[in-house]
């Protein structure tokens, strides 16, 4: 079966979400060909696109030196054969060891990086690359096991950096006003880092009689069932607030200083940035704890609760 090989090498889990909507276009388009993805371990792909149909295989890139790293993909491109070669960033290195290898056809971004909106950007270069005339890129990951969905919230607690993440005493505070509305179980959801942030909230909403459990100590595959068993996640702009949305849950994602512009790829996420009334905070650092509790449950009860 002929080949084709995406190369996609930012490194986060939100960044390879991002990209999933033009990776399936790619399959799709090119139905007879066997689709592999390239990219960096930190993108964890392996834990959530097992059950995917339009992806074959995934492999990462060793976290080398660039000579190093150069030689492995362009051992790996020329044993693996591929056609095609689409990369989704400017880099002639990558166009060069693709075009070495043997590959055929190779499309990439160009050579000289732009500051871009990397969702928009993603999208057109499909449309233009391929001459495809495509406004919707909807998608959704597959998992076939069968969830059944319970009366919990995730919350993202999680975060790439202090100007990311809400106040933990936000949670507690917007877990209390929910509560009011339904008894919910609370799933708080984040890496090893925030295991300690997870067991001051679970102590404090214990005391109000509420429940909660931690997810920050299983690995990504392990956390999915929750994720999917949840009516909503409420949280960071985190990895699992992208896969909440492509999981097909209703997320909810706090943005303080940061570009809403991230999670346009996905209609299931909406972005909560700072009411108009607190705009002129929008570039401290801290920007993200001027949404209060209050202003964010509006948004939820939106949804039914």
């Amino acid at each position: 079966m002929k080949k084709i090989l995406i190369i996609q090498k930012r490194i986060g889990i939100g960044d390879f979400c991002v990209f999933l909507p033009p990776i399936n276009e790619i399959s799709k388009l090119f139905s007879k060909y066997q689709v592999n993805v390239m990219t960096k371990e930190r993108t964890q792909a392996k834990e959530f696109i097992f059950d995917h149909n339009y992806i074959n295989e995934v492999f990462y890139a060793p976290d080398l030196n660039i000579f190093k790293e150069s030689i492995w993909i362009y051992n790996h491109i020329k044993n693996l054969k591929y056609e095609k070669c689409f990369i989704f960033h400017y880099s002639l290195r990558y166009f060069l060891l693709a075009k070495l290898a043997g590959v055929k056809n190779v499309f990439s971004y160009g050579f000289f990086k732009k500051n871009e909106n990397i969702v928009k950007k993603s999208q057109e270069f499909i449309n233009e690359k391929l001459n495809y005339k495509n406004n919707n890129f909807e998608f959704h990951i597959n998992y076939n096991e069968n969830v059944q969905k319970k009366e919990q919230i995730v919350f993202g607690i999680g975060g790439s950096g202090r100007d990311k993440k809400w106040d933990i005493n936000n949670y507690i505070e917007l877990a209390k006003l929910l509560n009011q509305i339904k008894k919910f179980k609370f799933v708080l959801a984040g890496g090893k880092n925030e295991a300690e942030d997870a067991n001051y909230i679970i102590k404090n909403l214990k005391n109000n009689n509420i429940e909660a459990i931690s997810v920050c100590e299983l690995n990504i595959k392990s956390t999915l069932p929750f994720l999917m068993g949840s009516k909503l996640y409420v949280g960071n702009d985190t990895g699992f607030m992208h896969l909440s949305g492509c999981f097909g849950v209703q997320s909810f994602g706090l943005f303080g200083r940061t570009s809403i512009n991230y999670s346009s790829y996905n209609k299931n996420i909406v972005p909560i940035s700072l009411p108009e009334s607190q705009m002129s905070n929008i570039s401290r650092p801290d920007a993200i704890n001027f949404i209060e509790p209050e202003y964010v449950l509006n948004f939820l009860q939106s949804t039914n609760l």
